[in-house]
């Protein structure tokens, strides 16, 4: 029987696809999720257009409807790509299980995502883009990020989770 493909966000990987160039790996996570699932890299900003390295992006303006644009320079302006992206995308992840996202990314991040207006953060509760439709389309795909995966039994939970939600696809 094949896997499960779960989408990992292509940064947790090893991949170099961050705005800073970095590698950040989370290879004890992965590894441990290879073991059970086929892993489907995803990186929203550089699947646009955006380069390695890049400027920062934030999400800025209101937090209803959210633009993403230049942390540093706010006129660089990426909205209108990431939504056409957003609308696009998920056409080709409609066979995934779950989905681990990379936290405190304009883009992927689940949770506690800064929207500024002139500089200051007027809501910190806000998702990424890509991660709010993401969770839109489909609200009963396992989701989490790295952060929620840190420890064994943290891990195993995600497993189970996309295991079960595997069989109610495939009964």
């Amino acid at each position: 029987m094949q896997k499960p493909i779960i989408a990992i966000s292509s940064c947790l990987l090893g991949q170099r696809v961050r705005y800073d160039g970095e590698i950040k790996s989370f290879a004890d996570i992965t590894q441990h999720l290879q073991q059970y699932f086929d892993l489907l890299p995803v990186c929203p900003e550089v699947e646009i257009g955006l380069g390695v390295p890049r400027p920062a992006v934030q999400l800025t303006g209101n937090p209803s409807h959210p633009r993403m644009t230049g942390r540093d320079n706010p006129e660089i302006d990426v909205t209108t790509a990431m939504r056409v992206y957003c609308a696009t995308k998920p056409q080709q992840l409609t066979n995934i299980c779950g989905y681990v996202f990379k936290s405190k990314s304009p883009s992927c991040g689940l949770k506690n995502i800064p929207v500024f207006n002139n500089g200051i953060v007027i809501d910190d509760n806000q998702r990424g883009l890509f991660a709010q439709r993401i969770t839109e389309l489909w609200p009963k795909l396992p989701v989490c990020d790295e952060t929620d995966l840190l420890t064994a039994q943290s891990r195993q939970q995600f497993i189970e989770r996309v295991l079960a939600y595997r069989k109610l696809l495939n009964p």
